[in-house]
């Protein structure tokens, strides 16, 4: 029997960018149009460290599976 996990609050995202193309989720197969966003930030490691402090995780709106992508600029 499957498990559900019922959230009390609707999952917050620190960014949201539009898709200029709707894509599947890879998990829940769910049409997007937008991707959430959630900033990570390193809190703790007990050795010298040569990994970022911080980064990015893309997730889906719907399921928040991790996807695939990256985040960039153009100077």
């Amino acid at each position: 029997m499957p498990v559900t996990i019922e959230t009390a609050q609707p999952m917050r995202f620190d960014a949201e960018y539009t898709l200029e193309a709707p894509l599947r989720c890879p998990k829940c197969q769910t049409e997007m149009t937008t991707v959430g966003v959630v900033r990570l930030i390193r809190s703790k490691v007990n050795f010298t460290s040569t990994l970022p402090r911080r980064g990015h995780v893309i997730v889906c709106p719907s399921c928040q599976a991790f996807l695939s992508g990256a985040l960039g600029g153009l100077a």
